[in-house]
């Protein structure tokens, strides 16, 4: 110990001596202390330069899917080949092509297995409409969509173990239908005739310019796109009828003045302001111009020889626009053509309904229940397919409302006329027999009759007459059962109609003047008595020079091309009209019928009650439909 403390005063008093000398020599490093703790990590350094690509790697083989066997142009060495058709794999592909043979993918065929044994039939739930026959197995149900009773399950007998009315199958109901003309089929067509003008020969070059103010009434004045009433597609128009009609008086709508010719213009009406319309103008009837003096200016030139042509000669189309001078033809020719717009029919049709297949369970109504008919009738409406005007109204009369119908829904009397199948004292609309079934006094569209018994205007010109059928379709009003027959007469029948071919005069008969211009017109007539208050029609002079029969610059022919010999300056022409199609007829409704049916349960249960049950409006209040 003590030599211990002899060497550590030795070593302090040398150092103490070494620190005081100046300029010493650096003594050895000390021994190494001990580990200091961690510092903190430096920043990071940048990213190094990037490395040089790899060698690229050999290509992999493929699999190809082909349809046939490969050929050499298909796939690279190493590759192989599936030929989906054959189920084959071929490869892989050497240098030197596809060598070798395929492998088959396709496994050997199973063997076929064995059937297993037949389950059992389960049990079916059937349904038609009536009770079932001969339908289904033991075990089976079956349901009858008219009674709407269930049967089953059926035994082994072949009879049902059970027959059960479901719900309100056979309760109080009403059931509604409603009855036009059925299976209507043509008898006889006539077609009516058109006229069809053509003009030829247009070598009168006028001097009459179309004007701005022209061009107003020309564009009033089209010419027909369709056929109508005044003519066919294609013709008409202000080239072509331009006879001038003028107001009886300023202001009286009456247009009924007619200048005889050119002298007349600047007098009496034909002034200057006047009001006028042309005639036949059929697209566009009532409108109106008022005469200019620059109209008397051109319309008496060559003194007064242009009123003429410049009122009766067709214009050549093409010259009828703003600038153009009127070329004018001096020959029309009449073709008279069967129409296919136009025509009268004849139909045969029937009227039909059952009330056994209409009320499910109808027998059993009948037999101790009530059955009671309400029905309305179709007014007269349109003649297109919808009848979109053919409204129904409750029938008036003497049995207005609900009608018992317990002779006609039961009677199995016999037939007026042996094998005829007419019952007609049992018709459900009226009889002639009061104590039956009492029709009502007036009530059916048109007829001032009842339903079924007399000829009906259905809509316009369209006629159904009753009448008793043939013995394949009888007439028919009993146990439920109604068939009508009827023939129908569709349109107007007028064969030869005198129908005036000469220029674009006032028409000659009143029901054209009074579609083509005004009712004032209907007693005109340009062969006639002049209209009142007016002048005098037949002294115009100018018009027989253009289109007329006597100066030789018209003709007319009919269907099969013969010449037709006028009489004055008309020809016959087939009137029929207003026909339409065995479709459109079938379309009209005539009646609607409402069915009030009432069980025998309920009917006892109402009579116990005190309820009068041949009044079926105490038995609708009484019990909820």
């Amino acid at each position: 110990m003590r030599k211990v403390l002899l060497t550590v005063m030795m070593v302090s008093s040398l150092l103490a001596f070494n620190a005081c000398k100046k300029d010493g020599a650096q003594g050895p490093a000390g021994p190494a202390g001990p580990t200091g703790a961690t510092g903190a990590a430096g920043a990071v350094g940048p990213a190094g330069a990037q490395g040089v690509p790899g060698a690229a790697g050999a290509a992999g083989s493929k699999i190809l899917g082909l349809t046939v066997d490969p050929v050499a142009a298909d796939g690279a060495v190493g590759d192989y080949a599936f030929n989906k058709t054959t189920k084959t794999l071929w490869g892989p592909k050497v240098a030197a092509g596809w060598a070798g043979t395929s492998t088959s993918l396709q496994g050997a065929n199973g063997t076929n297995g064995t059937n297993g044994t037949n389950g059992t039939n389960g049990t079916q739930f059937l349904a038609g409409a009536g009770a079932p026959t001969t339908q289904g197995v033991t075990g089976d149900f079956y349901f009858d969509t008219t009674s709407g009773v269930f049967y089953g399950p059926k035994q082994a007998d072949g009879t049902w173990l059970n027959t059960m009315p479901l719900g309100q199958a056979y309760a109080a109901k009403t059931y509604t239908i409603t009855r036009g003309f059925e299976n209507v089929a043509e008898l006889t067509k006539v077609a009516g005739q058109d006229m069809i003008p053509s003009y030829e020969n247009y070598n009168i070059f006028s001097s009459y310019t179309v004007t701005a103010n022209d061009m107003i009434r020309i564009n009033q004045y089209p010419v027909r796109t369709v056929a109508d009433a005044g003519g066919a597609a294609g013709t008409g128009g202000w080239g072509e009828n331009r006879e001038m009609v003028f107001e009886s008086a300023t202001g009286s709508n009456i247009f009924n003045q007619v200048p005889a010719n050119a002298a007349a213009l600047g007098a009496g009406v034909f002034v200057v302001g006047a009001k006028f319309r042309y005639t036949k103008n059929t697209v566009n009837p009532l409108a109106e111009f008022t005469l200019t003096q620059d109209d008397i200016d051109r319309l008496t030139v060559n003194a007064g020889a242009s009123y003429g042509y410049l009122t009766y000669a067709k214009a050549l189309q093409n010259t009828v626009a703003l600038g153009q001078t009127l070329v004018l033809a001096t020959t029309k020719k009449i073709a008279v053509q069967n129409s296919t717009t136009n025509y009268y029919a004849t139909y045969s049709a029937r009227t039909t309904w059952d009330l056994n297949t209409l009320v499910p369970n109808f027998a059993k109504y009948k037999q101790d229940g009530k059955v009671f008919l309400k029905y309305k009738y179709h007014n007269a409406g349109t003649v297109t397919p919808g009848d979109a005007g053919n409204t129904a109204v409750v029938h008036a009369g003497i049995n207005a409302g609900w009608v018992d119908l317990s002779y006609y829904a039961n009677s199995y009397v016999t037939p007026t006329t042996a094998g005829s199948g007419l019952f007609t004292n049992q018709n459900p609309f009226g009889t002639v027999n009061p104590t039956t079934i009492a029709g009502p006094a007036v009530n059916f569209p048109g007829t001032g009759t009842y339903f079924a018994n007399a000829v009906t205007t259905f809509a316009p010109n369209q006629v159904a007459t009753p009448v008793v059928g043939p013995v394949a379709t009888p007439t028919v009003y009993a146990d439920g059962k109604f068939l009508q027959n009827w023939t129908i007469t569709s349109g107007t029948n007028a064969p030869a109609v005198a129908t005036y071919v000469g220029p674009a005069m006032l028409v000659a008969d009143a029901a054209m003047a009074a579609g083509y211009n005004t009712v004032a017109l209907a007693n005109v007539n340009p062969f006639g008595p002049a209209p009142a208050g007016g002048a005098s029609f037949n002294t115009r002079a100018n018009y027989t020079n253009y289109y007329s029969f006597a100066s030789g610059t018209l003709s007319a022919t009919d269907p099969a091309g013969v010449a037709i010999v006028p009489v004055g300056e008309t020809i016959p022409v087939s009137g029929n009209k207003g026909g339409v199609s065995a479709a459109t007829v079938g379309a009209h409704k005539l009646v609607t019928l409402q069915v009030f049916v009432i069980p025998g349960d309920v009917i006892k249960s109402l009579k116990a009650k005190g309820v009068d049950t041949d009044n079926p409006n105490a038995i609708s209040a009484n019990i909820k439909l």
